[in-house]
């Protein structure tokens, strides 16, 4: 009787691991798309959400569209080394001035904040200053003195915001990493 009742309850165990989906992994999502799949396949799950295919450069593709209530951003789809996606990178507009970044960044770390919980990591410092002026914080950034950036977790995987430059061309940025799976 006992042995019946270990194989009755080991054939339902079984029978749950290869149902599709019973033990599927969950994802990070993007503008409510799941980061998950090949690269072609998230490229075409973002255009029904109104994203636009711009190009691909060493195997990232690059997409624009709306997110967080800004236009034109730019999103890095990019993907691991079985090809799968395993991140997702948005480049929110660039700025010209410290305020208007600082304002990006705050926004987007309020909204993360209210998505993900209380950041595990937080760093927003100048290694050089105090300044008089808004646009010496400005400076430092693109000089690389500078950090902000702001990194969530949940079991999904890893949210990171950051201010970034390149040359002096300054935006906000969040990156998105899949827990491994």
């Amino acid at each position: 009787m006992k042995t019946d009742m270990k194989r009755i309850l080991l054939a339902a165990l079984a029978a749950m691991l290869l149902i599709p989906g019973a033990n599927a992994q969950k994802h990070l999502t993007f503008n409510k798309v799941e980061i998950k799949g090949t690269s072609d396949e998230m490229v075409a799950a973002l255009a029904k959400k109104g994203f636009k295919y711009e190009e691909t450069n060493d195997g990232v593709p690059l997409v624009i569209g709306k997110f967080a209530g800004y236009s034109d951003v730019e999103v890095n789809i990019i993907p691991g080394a079985d090809s799968t996606v395993c991140a997702i990178r948005a480049e929110i507009p660039p700025r010209l001035s410290w305020v208007k970044l600082e304002n990006d960044y705050s926004g987007l770390k309020a909204m993360l904040t209210k998505q993900y919980g209380k950041p595990v990591e937080e760093v927003e410092e100048f290694q050089d200053g105090p300044f008089e002026e808004s646009s010496g914080k400005l400076v430092s950034l693109i000089k690389g003195k500078c950090t902000f950036r702001t990194v969530f977790t949940s079991k999904e995987g890893k949210i990171t915001l950051m201010l970034k430059h390149q040359g002096p061309i300054c935006y906000a940025c969040i990156l998105y990493e899949n827990a491994a799976l």
